[in-house]
């Protein structure tokens, strides 16, 4: 399966690593003019003028788009590794047409991925042409398990134009780039979070241009991206950034046992200590030739051609804590209510493993009886009876729906209603489960295993492009993609998802408890589910992490 795009997703692609084995100085926001606050009318043209300099985008389907625009200089050469740095201004007019590079990546087969580049930090925004004016903005951090993805991968196009929202998409450095770190380098472990706070503050400079309204910036992503947003609340370094936050398919306190995020991966978190990166850096150097003083071992590393540095089989997908970005692990502040009290949206989606157990069956590892009962016991061990007495592979038409569905609990969505808990006992939050049993599937779908709403699911729901991929939707679906574009923009504008015709969507109480507003097409269909009971919470907190 060489065109796989499964590896790309956020929580498959630690399964490819496992196979192969401060503030930051933007506060200018990039340059020092000053941002125009273009009249509608520029805009409809698709120009903007931003502090760095002209753009001139591409307008159409009511919509201006500006693509590859940077928001911080190349992190090359002395850059590479070091906290991100103000891009400069440029003369004339930029042609804003076309996307930038992505960033280094792996592609399916476990090799550094062709069309992308180091000189990766751009953003690409979608504004209405119409509409009113100071319009939300929101911003959009891409899946992929902080290893994998790009913001070119997402088409903003109806959400900005019906919700008449300005979207901006980001790349940020993953992998190897974004979370690698050596004793005594200022931001170890913590690039990519560095990144997007330096998007944030473009944003705050530059939302005007665009028709966007500077005091109101909405976060929001999905998987790795919705793990990064939820990161953001618990850094010091984003107060004053975010005003609102959604995350879809990951929090602060997703983990998982091992087998739990691709067969074959080890246990783990997206938050690791920063001793830890330090000494899994170290070691990488080493293998890349790189040893002495460290600032000799950083000197030849940043002398390196990308593609040895990527291709050296390190792939770093966790952020560094115990740091000045991230002072403690965020699911521990989550818990102590320590991060930003903004009303915020939290959800996933009913059938989330299922992507994995079908690509695994696509690779040549099926979910048979036999095999269930492997992986539940590497995973849980002595207490793997304990789980498949939860979960018997009889009560379910396979064995890998059986493991889909116990997966999927325990990894995905407890984890997500346990950080909605948190977040609800200090401001708003709103939960939600997307729940399309017929939902084209994001990932590579097999006959052996139904995708139902898995992964990823939700985003042709939001977006028109998701993964660089039009979806098919019927009717009932493309109606459903009209409601949750509604609530969704909403909730940007003023912290409440809920509009005249929409279904009634309650927030949690301040105790913990609530209900998700399940979303499925069909007359009837989004209403309030008891989605900690459906999913077996209660009994996942009574079984150790594995």
């Amino acid at each position: 399966m060489k065109s796989s795009r499964a590896f790309r997703r956020m929580f498959l692609s630690v399964a490819v690593a496992a196979a192969i084995g401060l503030t930051a100085s933007c506060s200018d926001s990039g340059g020092t003019r000053p941002a125009g606050k273009d009249s509608p009318g520029a805009v409809a043209s698709g120009t903007a003028q931003v502090r760095q300099g002209r753009l001139k985008g591409v307008v159409g389907d009511g919509t201006a788009k500006f693509l590859g625009i940077p928001y911080a200089a190349p992190p090359t050469g002395r850059l590479r590794w070091a906290p991100p740095t103000a891009a400069r201004s440029w003369n004339g007019t930029r042609d804003a047409t076309r996307t930038g590079a992505a960033c280094p990546q792996l592609d399916g087969t476990g090799k550094p991925a062709a069309k992308t580049s180091e000189d990766c930090l751009h953003l690409n925004v979608t504004a209405p042409t119409g509409g009113r004016a100071a319009k939300p903005v929101m911003v959009w951090l891409h899946g992929g398990g902080f290893n994998t993805g790009s913001a070119n991968d997402y088409d903003a196009t109806s959400m900005a134009r019906d919700g008449d929202v300005v979207v901006v998409a980001v790349d940020f450095r993953i992998g190897v780039f974004g979370n690698f770190g050596l004793p005594g380098m200022a931001g170890a472990g913590d690039f990519g979070i560095l990144d997007e706070q330096a998007a944030l503050r473009w944003v705050r400079a530059n939302a005007a241009a665009f028709g966007g309204d500077l005091r109101n910036v909405t976060v929001f992503g999905e998987s790795g991206g919705g793990v990064g947003t939820c990161g953001l609340l618990t850094s010091p370094a984003s107060k004053g950034l975010i005003d609102k936050a959604i995350m879809q398919s990951g929090s602060c306190m997703l983990d998982w046992p091992a087998g739990g995020l691709g067969l074959g991966a080890p246990s783990g978190s997206f938050w690791q200590p920063v001793e830890q990166v330090e000494q899994a850096s170290s070691g990488a150097a080493a293998k890349l030739g790189c040893t002495g003083r460290p600032d000799a071992v950083t000197e030849c590393l940043r002398a390196l051609p990308t593609r040895k540095v990527y291709g050296s089989g390190a792939g770093f997908n966790s952020a560094a804590v115990a740091t000045p970005v991230l002072p403690e692990d965020p699911g521990d502040a989550l818990r102590a209510g320590r991060y930003l009290h903004v009303p915020t949206v939290s959800g996933h989606t009913h059938d989330e493993a299922r992507a994995i157990a079908g690509v695994a069956d696509l690779l040549g590892d099926p979910i048979t009886g036999e095999r269930y009962r492997e992986l539940a016991g590497t995973a849980f061990g002595r207490h793997a009876d304990k789980v498949l007495g939860r979960y018997p592979a009889k009560d379910y038409p396979s064995p890998a729906l059986a493991w889909s569905a116990m997966d999927g609990d325990r990894v995905f969505i407890c984890t997500q209603l346990k950080a909605t808990a948190a977040l609800a006992a200090h401001a708003r939050t709103y939960a939600f489960e997307f729940a399309d049993p017929k939902a084209p599937s994001y990932e590579p779908a097999s006959p052996a295993v139904p995708p139902g709403a898995s992964h990823a699911s939700d985003l042709n729901y939001l977006f028109d492009h998701a993964g660089g991929q039009p979806a098919e939707l019927t009717p009932a679906q493309r109606a459903l993609k009209k409601t949750m574009i509604g609530y969704w923009t909403r909730f940007a504008r003023t912290g409440d998802p809920n509009g005249a015709g929409a279904p009634a969507w309650r927030p949690w109480r301040g105790d913990g408890h609530g209900t998700s507003l399940s979303l499925a097409p069909g007359t009837g269909k989004i209403t309030p589910v008891d989605a900690g009971d459906e999913h077996h919470c209660a009994f996942w907190t009574t079984v150790p992490k594995g």
